[in-house]
């Protein structure tokens, strides 16, 4: 898997920053794209992913952008990462 960090996050709070940490790590961590799409549904399932991020798969990649500290039903205009499954 090829991780690209596509553009800077904003951490306007001390979560959102260790869960960006935490995508990281899960993305690295994972061995192939069945492992990453797992280990991301239990992040989502044990943290408060979906509060500050939304993320989702193409065909052959993973995507993530970040959600607004100020409306968080919107995102911000550019993801933060993608990660390319091969």
């Amino acid at each position: 898997m090829k991780v690209t960090i596509e553009h800077t996050f904003c951490p306007y709070c001390e979560e959102v920053t260790n869960l960006y940490f935490r995508i990281i790590n899960t993305i690295l961590f994972s061995s192939n794209e069945d492992e990453l799409r797992e280990s991301m549904k239990q992040l989502a399932q044990k943290t408060s992913l979906d509060e500050y991020y939304t993320f989702g798969y193409g065909a052959h990649h993973l995507w993530v952008h970040q959600k607004r500290p100020s409306d968080k039903t919107k995102i911000f205009e550019h993801r933060i990462m993608v990660v390319e499954f091969q």
